[in-house]
């Protein structure tokens, strides 16, 4: 009756909503002409839970020179590979129109089965370090500056052996710098046989997650010199093992103290609320994001905060498994969220569609958050006939049009025709042309590069942040603008969507407003700065006052 229910709202909404209308703006495929050939690798046959669990990017500035580099994580084989032919992590300098790969000489291609990865500038020395999670032993790589990286990993005691997800930096006792909370998935061995038959559909699939062994997630302090303390016991992040996906930091009660969600897979999510005095409580259940709307577990995977309604508080969504529902839940203040994922329109979407990567991001730069989602299905058994599925399938976008989210994907253009095997995805305006373009990693092929054509008269802003007190980032920062008598909210995160990580500058579209009436800036110090009167179609560099 469920499935019967949603095929019929998700057809009215179709049909309402004019899914093939054809947008100002255009997303087209650039990745081949940007110099991004390079194919995925991630198993050959699809028989193991590893093999399609990967993977992530990042867009961020590793040499400082004022727009957004790219690092792509690889995955590997159980059937090995010959000499000089394992794929590798590839990092990628922007050069304008194109990518140029200068892994080598940054000495960051780590040929591990890498998961994910998130970025921050953990040292405090103006240069954005690299963490890199694994099917083992995870990474840090220390930026050095000059364009090279330094492999830290032993010295700073950040080499979980789990195998590694969701990844986030976030100072959660603000003290200046930032800490790392690592998301563990499963504790698998080729030895380990399920206790329960893996069928999907009566259809024999690769095991897990359920009937696997959960994995314990991890919680890394920052000592400020350089090093990290496994602090989660400490921390109050020690309990009952899931399978962890997505891991972020968010401030979901404006208290101004990083809290932290946990999307699991097939078993219940995490919201660990912060304390203040160096602990974290879990009430995901009592906040009402532990589940869905219906009180059951989904298959999460990817996560986003976000203030889709411009309310000054941070909604929440996740991406989840197939013949359930991404799920949205707004933020109702006083510690609670309701789920909003059908009178929002998003818990319309067909329901063969198993989703990753994700984010809030104002694509036409017209003053509130629309929302992207990548699909593709986990098993290739999805092809066959009478399962009524597709193991490549179609990305989503979703317009905000006055809080109810619209499916907007046939008319965006031909880089939302294509059809892959989607996982995660990072945002940012590579090309600065000051539209939000997205990065799409697909399992076992070339990636997409989706540049935003935006054929429209709407103005932005983007701000960065360099913290003084603060840590360098700024991450945890809150940047509140007034364009016009509209307020916007947005907070500098780093990691999130599916072990991605997006640019650290936040992002703002203004519509037909010319300037920027008021900025505000509340930092993780609790420092607060306003701005007035600033000019709009540009990038903005706040410095925290260091009195």
């Amino acid at each position: 009756m469920g499935a019967l229910i949603l095929c019929a709202v998700g057809c009215l909404v179709g049909v309402a909503s004019g899914w093939s209308e054809s947008l100002a703006v255009q997303f087209v495929d650039r990745a081949a002409d940007a110099g991004l050939t390079q194919r995925n690798v991630s198993g050959t046959d699809q028989s193991y839970i590893v093999e399609g669990m990967m993977g992530g990017a990042a867009f961020f500035d590793y040499d400082r020179d004022g727009d957004v580099d790219l690092y792509v994580a690889n995955g590997s084989s159980f059937a090995g590979f010959a000499a000089g032919e394992h794929p590798a992590n590839q990092l990628y300098r922007n050069e304008g129109d194109r990518f140029t790969d200068v892994t080598i000489a940054a000495d960051v291609g780590d040929t591990s089965w890498s998961m994910g990865c998130a970025v921050a500038d953990y040292d405090n020395d103006g240069h954005s370090d690299l963490y890199v999670t694994n099917f083992g032993r995870n990474i840090l790589y220390r930026n050095a500056g000059a364009g090279r990286f330094a492999d830290v990993t032993v010295e700073t005691g950040v080499g979980d052996m789990g195998w590694g997800t969701g990844a986030s930096f976030g100072d959660y006792d603000r003290d200046g710098d930032v800490d790392l909370y690592v998301a563990n998935y499963v504790d698998f061995s080729l030895d380990y046989e399920s206790p329960i038959p893996c069928l999907w559909k009566n259809v024999k699939v690769y095991c897990g997650p359920v009937g696997l062994l959960p994995a314990a997630d991890v919680f890394y302090r920052n000592n400020g010199d350089g090093t990290f303390s496994e602090w989660t016991q400490q921390a109050g992040l020690e309990g009952e093992k899931f399978y962890g996906m997505s891991a972020l930091f968010g401030d979901y009660d404006n208290d101004g103290w990083p809290d932290l969600f946990v999307a699991n897979d097939s078993t219940p999510n995490l919201l660990f609320r912060n304390l203040r005095a160096g602990r974290f409580a879990e009430e995901a259940l009592m906040a009402g994001v532990a589940y869905s709307g219906e009180g059951v577990t989904q298959g999460c995977m990817g996560a986003a905060w976000g203030d889709y309604d411009n309310d000054g508080l941070f909604d929440l969504f996740v991406t989840n498994f197939a013949d359930e529902y991404n799920a949205l839940y707004k933020n109702e203040g006083g510690g609670f969220f309701a789920d909003v994922s059908f009178a929002a329109g998003i818990g319309a979407a067909p329901a063969e569609l198993v989703s990753w990567g994700t984010g809030f991001f104002d694509y036409d730069n017209d003053g509130d958050r629309d929302l992207f989602v990548a699909n593709g299905h986990t098993y290739p058994q999805a092809d066959l006939p009478r399962v009524n599925s597709s193991y490549e399938q179609a990305n989503s976008l979703f317009e905000n049009r006055d809080g109810r989210l619209v499916e907007v994907s046939a008319g965006a253009g031909p880089g939302f025709a294509l059809r892959r095997v989607s996982r995660g995805t990072s945002f940012a305006d590579y090309d600065g042309d000051g539209d939000i373009d997205l990065f799409v990693l697909n399992l076992n092929g070339p990636p997409t590069l989706l540049r935003n054509d935006g054929d429209h008269d709407n103005h932005y802003l983007l701000v960065r942040t360099v913290g003084t007190k603060s840590n360098r980032d700024g991450i945890g920062a809150r940047v509140i603008i007034s364009v016009g008598g509209q307020t916007q909210h947005a907070e500098v995160q780093s990691g999130g969507s599916y072990l991605s990580h997006n640019d650290l500058r936040l992002h703002f579209g203004l519509g037909k407003a010319e300037r920027v009436d008021r900025l505000e800036v509340r930092w993780p110090s609790g420092a607060v700065q306003v701005l007035s009167d600033i000019a709009v179609d540009q990038v903005l560099t706040v410095v925290e006052p260091r009195q």
